[in-house]
């Protein structure tokens, strides 16, 4: 087995054994819904207002959980044993692909979520339009919150970090996919409408991922 691998495998572990990161992101998302759902009784949601829902409940459900990637090895004191063990590539693979699953996980709980609550309103035109905005969304979470995590682990506030450090750089992600659900929301053909979001998120995932691999080493070391 890979280094890699092995970094996945162990924190796939801690998570079934632990449930956190499933555990904080399920109550979050109930909770936006129950929120949303009292707070717009009986009324009908445009497209537009549950395109900007969705990410608004993506990205804090992500901040919830995935900054615990490197938060959780410095409280249980494991991270000088990952940097004895495995070289800073590995690490990173290891905890992007930890993340992704996670985000991708919470990118389909969420759509389960409102499909069944907002079954009136939430109808997706363009199913490959909407999962691909999805998937890159998840992506360029995924990357942006593990460099991060790894940047705020010694941190004396980690959790108020995370957000506040995360939200310059995700803007331009959670604009494009906010804008690229509503259009999957709106029109049939939302691929060819769309294009220039995606086009936007696929540069950004790209430039995350790249930085991130290349950073990483340095921050994790240091």
């Amino acid at each position: 087995m890979s280094s890699w691998q092995a970094v996945l495998r162990k924190d796939l572990r801690v998570e079934f054994r632990t449930r956190y990161g499933v555990s904080a992101v399920i109550m979050f998302l109930l909770t936006t819904v129950a929120v949303i759902l009292y707070s717009t009784p009986g009324e009908r949601l445009q497209p537009s207002i549950l395109s900007a829902l969705l990410w608004i409940s993506l990205f804090f459900g992500a901040m919830t959980g995935l900054s615990r990637s490197f938060v959780s090895e410095e409280e249980r004191g494991t991270s000088l044993m990952l940097r004895l063990y495995a070289n800073g590539e590995s690490v990173f693979i290891g905890k992007f692909v930890y993340n992704l699953l996670l985000m991708i996980s919470l990118a389909i709980s969420a759509l389960i979520f409102f499909e069944f609550f907002f079954t009136k309103d939430f109808h997706v035109r363009d199913w490959s339009a909407f999962v691909l905005q999805l998937v890159l969304g998840a992506i360029g979470i995924a990357a942006v919150s593990t460099i991060l995590s790894a940047l705020i682990s010694r941190a004396s506030q980690k959790g108020a970090l995370l957000p506040i450090l995360a939200l310059p750089v995700l803007m331009p992600l959670v604009i494009a996919t906010t804008d690229a659900t509503r259009i999957a929301l709106e029109v049939p053909n939302a691929v060819a409408n769309a294009q220039g979001d995606l086009l936007i998120l696929f540069s950004f995932d790209v430039a995350m991922v790249l930085v991130s691999y290349v950073l990483f080493d340095v921050i994790w070391r240091d």
